[in-house]
């Protein structure tokens, strides 16, 4: 059971959130920040990847840079990104912004990927649905909702502003092996080391050289996931503006850009993301910006339409997503710190971390699949 906070908010540093005055400071923050200039003007994707450099003199720079559109559905373990979806829904733009973590992202990226998230949020007016999404993880409205084709994990990442972590990126080619794995409708695309020993019987692979493009199947790949590499082999082909061309007849330097040739696996290599099928109770907590933590009144609310207030937000636990749900008459507190509580159950509760988790506003329930999720329609 959750256990409040004693501290009221009114003696905290967090007494100003939700008034006017703090509503408009954020807003004109977020207007300063001139890589969200033109952010959600029209249909589409947009990326940002979170950048926590040094400066010249050692001290911290954080930062976001726009994602360069061919790199669009390209992530890299090692970092965070934003991803805002703009739709046009009944005459009117409206809004997801997402935010992506790394399995191998910082803690300061992934604290300045929610920080950047909630600013685009301000900018936009605090009216977007907001996500936050874990590699391996990711809820159907990132992929396919956000990338249709599917998503790719690539190793590595930008230098983390506390801790020098590995090499800077730069521009040498390196011979890449993606495996294709298809869970449920989503295709993914795993960065693997480049060795023969990656290979597996039971999942088809694409080879990045640097003057060909190698697709290999393995002896029982599903029609789907070889269908899947070739097309992904074929976006590469088109993406190297080179001479580059698509090879399924593997020949000897297929085999040297992987160290060599041995006996290729047949038992298949489970992936950490594989979900348990068990039915999962759902549970229903309410949120109080009168404390500094995540308040309960020591007991769940019971799951139901009729409880969920106007005037409270709630925090709904559905097993494979968390819901932070705001009434239209909460208080501007619980609206900006939803995400942050319902990270704190996440904690709280031995909940996974990697559960998504996503915020909205009431009457945004059409637009996330709550009701469905929650009350089953």
């Amino acid at each position: 059971m959750l256990k409040p906070e004693t501290t009221p908010i009114e003696e905290s540093n967090l007494a100003g959130i939700g008034s006017a005055e703090d509503k408009a400071c954020r807003k004109r923050a977020a207007d300063l920040e001139v890589n969200w200039e033109g952010a959600g003007e029209s249909p589409g994707i947009e990326i940002w990847r979170i950048e926590n450099k040094r400066n010249d003199d050692g001290t911290p720079n954080f930062g976001i840079n726009r994602w360069p559109k061919k790199k669009y559905g390209k992530f890299y373990r090692g970092d965070s990104f934003i991803v805002l979806q703009t739709r046009e829904v009944n005459d009117k733009l409206v809004w997801d912004v997402f935010f992506w973590i790394g399995a191998e992202s910082s803690q300061d990226e992934y604290g300045v990927a929610a920080y950047k998230a909630t600013e685009l949020d301000d900018f936009l007016g605090g009216t977007p649905i907001q996500h936050r999404e874990v590699e391996g993880y990711e809820s159907d409205f990132f992929v396919p909702g956000c990338f249709p084709r599917g998503i790719s994990y690539l190793e590595g990442g930008i230098d983390s502003g506390f801790n020098k972590i590995g090499e800077e990126e730069v521009e040498v080619f390196k011979p890449k092996l993606f495996r294709i794995r298809k869970k449920g409708k989503v295709v993914r695309n795993f960065q693997v080391p480049c060795s023969w020993k990656s290979l597996y019987h039971g999942d088809a692979f694409v080879l990045h050289a640097e003057d060909a493009i190698y697709s290999w199947y393995g002896d029982h790949v599903s029609p789907f996931e070889k269908n899947a590499a070739a097309v992904y082999a074929s976006q590469l082909e088109q993406e190297s503006f080179s001479k580059k061309k698509v090879h399924v007849d593997i020949g000897d330097q297929f085999w040297e850009l992987l160290g060599g040739k041995g006996d290729i696996s047949r038992i298949r290599k489970s992936d950490s993301f594989e979900e348990s099928n068990d039915a999962y109770p759902i549970k229903m907590f309410s949120i109080s910006d009168r404390f500094l933590g995540l308040t309960t009144s020591k007991k769940e609310v019971p799951v139901s339409r009729e409880n969920l207030e106007e005037d409270k937000a709630f925090v709904v636990d559905t097993g494979k997503c968390v819901f932070a749900w705001i009434g239209k008459n909460a208080s501007r507190s619980e609206s900006k710190s939803a995400m942050s509580y319902a990270t704190y159950y996440l904690k709280q509760n031995d909940r996974p971390m990697h559960t998504p988790i996503i915020r909205l506003m009431q009457g945004q329930e059409i637009y996330t699949g709550f009701n469905k999720a929650v009350f089953g329609s």
